[in-house]
């Protein structure tokens, strides 16, 4: 991701305790380049949109917002392009981080536990690698393109001649591997219970 110029700033100037809005696209070029190492690609030709809120409580910066974005990962299954809706909320505490930086944190009206916690420096914060982080929550660990995603074919070649998988039907009706035959053809030979003779070769 070092590569890739920041997309998401703010002004930490900019933002006082009454808030500030951001509005900020979410473009197909930029989860290309911030998700390609992980295999997510972007879905839609429309962009996704994040939207936030951010305001100062002391030092820190609270950033509340949401995510929109259409993604497509590899299917589990088989393999194809597996579609990926993102809808989601999102709130972090970015803390300031300098030499100077007070040893007690000013109170908040949310909780460090409702919060994601970071640290940013200087007059800029960049949201990059936070927007990356909460997309990548959102792809499943097993991802399908369909709940009945049937997996990969399997090739003719691979799955041998057809006479090979027609299955014989043994005596009771229930199908027979063929590679069982030459045994079952013993078994008939045997005598039957009560004594007798060889049951005759079909």
């Amino acid at each position: 991701h070092g590569t890739v110029m920041a997309e998401f700033e703010l002004n930490v100037l900019d933002i006082d305790e009454a808030g500030k809005d951001y509005d900020f696209p979410l473009t197909a070029s930029w989860i290309a380049a911030s998700l390609a190492d992980a295999g997510v690609k972007p879905g839609a030709e429309a962009d996704g949109a994040l939207t936030l809120r951010a305001h100062r409580q002391g030092r820190d910066v609270v950033v509340s917002g949401r995510l929109s974005a259409e993604l497509v990962a590899e299917c589990a299954r088989c393999l194809g392009d597996a579609p990926i809706h993102v809808d989601s909320r999102f709130a972090s505490l970015l803390t300031a981080r300098a030499a100077e930086i007070r040893p007690v944190a000013d109170e908040l009206e949310l909780t460090p536990e409702d919060l994601d916690r970071d640290f940013y420096s200087g007059d800029t914060i960049v949201l990059d690698g936070a927007v990356r982080e909460h997309l990548l929550l959102e792809v499943p660990m097993q991802l399908l393109c369909a709940e009945d995603c049937a997996g990969i074919a399997v090739p003719p070649e691979v799955a041998g001649p057809a006479d090979l998988r027609a299955l014989e039907a043994g005596s009771n009706g229930e199908a027979v591997d063929p590679r069982l035959a030459p045994l079952m053809k013993l078994v008939s030979a045997l005598p039957a219970e009560g004594g007798a003779g060889p049951a005759e070769e079909s």
